[in-house]
């Protein structure tokens, strides 16, 4: 059995000498010389032959238990002989260990590196503090350099975009799917910017990408040959916003009331909540309509973006409807049975609470005051069956079928049958559907041709999006390769930026992405 040295566990295969190791607190100091032979000018390359000098270096290193390393390290400078060289002296360089103006050990720069891939900044030098690594944020974020792009484009290339904030600027990042590697990232989604890349990184055979008509002119610019495939994951969520809107559009084939015959007048209920949406949906489309921002708007109103936009692009009839569609309420299972008692004749509040109380109601008692008041009123809305929301249905229709239990499958027929609307975007929707999973391009004209004779009106809009992108859309279903690879490094781009607080500059950012 071989004996090892201390040179041998702490620094393996260097050409190092340890003369000394001392543990002062928390710190393993090593004092350690080079030994290995002289080494070349960084500049010529010539050997030296004489020394000119000796000076140390502190050099952090791995930690060692539960000591931070320090290698005081002694170290030669040489002559450079070579009349010719620029260099007339220079530092002997320990390979493995050392490089030129560098306080960390090769290991501990590896370390590093890992590290602020991984966490970044910040995050990134409270672990080192945790595993006891000299990692400054500055120094953990100097590890990050981009790798260099290569001449050529992969044969299989994936475009999408990304957001560096959301609704305002875009980048646009490009994968190679064959190895699930980001080839590179560009500031802005333009299309003379991703034309610009292409031209100058020609070889792709075939671009996977989105259906963003930046990329398409892009592509038919500057990589005309290349066949464009689109992404199936937009097109089955394409086509569930336009099934979506259908089940929203006939939801009222849905609700049937359970009593028939209660003699309750029901006319459109006007509550504050209703006359707050009308309310804010005047307001938003009079600033809309004068060219104000969605930004602008949310500022003026003091109301999120994304709500402004909600306001601004929803009817008002759709509006009332989500209102309405929030889930039901905890009344919602004991109104046919407040309805019941009221047409008996017991309109006592108070009494119908305590009846549902015994009935399991977990509710306050001004939910149920408020209800009865609106039965006096003739205001109250008849006590239906649940039904279930448009989203509900669309995820119905978008799944397999042999995936819905059986009690799913009821309520889709029974749904089917109160709306053929929603019948035939079920119908329309499980033939596309089926066509993309089982790659069955060749079909996909007779389908468009049909969704826009016979289809809902939303099924049609979404069939003439795709007779417009027909090459690429037949393409997707019809060859293997997706974009399904870039749409995953565009969720590891959130991660990142949010481990980034939304602050890394572009050059930061590209570098994590790429590294």
């Amino acid at each position: 059995m071989k004996t090892e040295t201390l040179e041998d566990v702490l620094f393996p295969g260097l050409h190092l000498r340890v003369r000394q190791v001392v543990a002062v607190d928390d710190n393993l100091i090593i004092d350690a010389a080079g030994c290995g032979p002289p080494g070349r000018c960084p500049q010529c390359e010539r050997p030296a032959t004489r020394v000119h000098s000796r000076y140390r270096r502190r050099i952090a290193g791995l930690p060692v238990g539960r000591h931070t390393m320090i290698v005081r390290l002694s170290v030669r400078r040489f002559f450079c002989d070579q009349r010719q060289c620029r260099h007339r002296t220079f530092a002997e360089q320990i390979e493995g260990l050392t490089e030129p103006r560098c306080r960390c050990s090769a290991a501990l720069r590896s370390a590093m590196k890992a590290v602020a891939v991984e966490l970044g900044g910040r995050p990134g030098r409270r672990l080192c503090a945790k595993l006891r690594l000299h990692g400054r944020r500055t120094a953990l974020l100097e590890q990050l350099t981009a790798p260099d792009v290569p001449d050529r484009a992969p044969r299989i290339l994936g475009i999408d975009e990304f957001a560096f904030r959301r609704g305002g600027t875009y980048g646009t990042v490009l994968v190679d799917v064959e190895t699930s590697r980001p080839v590179d990232v560009l500031p802005d989604r333009e299309t003379s910017t991703v034309a610009g890349w292409l031209s100058e990184h020609p070889g792709a055979e075939i671009v996977c990408r989105d259906r963003l008509m930046a990329f398409t002119k892009a592509i038919s610019q500057a990589a005309p040959d290349a066949p464009e495939v689109a992404d199936r994951w937009h097109l089955l969520q394409n086509l569930s916003t336009a099934v979506e809107k259908i089940c929203r559009g006939h939801r009222d084939c849905l609700r049937q009331p359970t009593d028939t015959n209660s003699g309750l007048r029901w006319t459109t209920p006007q509550s504050p909540l209703l006359e707050r949406i009308r309310q804010r949906h005047r307001e938003v489309n009079e600033l809309a309509a004068t060219g104000m921002s969605l930004g602008a708007i949310g500022r003026r109103l003091r109301r999120d973006r994304k709500t402004v936009r909600r306001y601004r692009n929803k009817d008002l009839e759709d509006l009332f409807a989500s209102a309405q569609d929030r889930g039901h309420g905890v009344l919602d299972p004991y109104t046919d049975h407040v309805q019941h008692r009221f047409k008996a004749g017991c309109t006592s509040s108070m009494q119908i609470y305590r009846e549902l109380l015994a009935l399991g109601y977990t509710g306050g008692y001004h939910i149920v005051n408020r209800y009865v008041m609106a039965i006096r009123k003739g205001i109250a809305i008849p006590a239906r069956t649940a039904t279930p929301s448009p989203r509900t249905i669309t995820s119905w229709i978008m799944r397999p079928q042999g995936t819905l239990s059986p009690s799913d499958a009821a309520q889709l027929e029974t749904a089917r049958n109160a709306c053929p609307e929603i019948a035939s975007a079920c119908d329309l929707a499980r033939e596309f559907t089926d066509m993309l999973r089982h790659r069955r391009g060749h079909q996909l004209r007779n389908w468009i041709q049909k969704a826009e004779l016979s289809g809902p009106d939303a099924i049609g809009v979404f069939a003439g999006s795709i007779r417009q992108d027909l090459k690429a859309v037949t393409a997707g279903l019809t060859l293997p390769y997706s974009s399904g690879i870039v749409e995953g490094h565009v969720n590891r781009i959130k991660t990142i930026k949010r481990q980034m607080y939304g602050r890394a500059s572009f050059t930061l950012l590209r570098a994590r992405i790429l590294l």
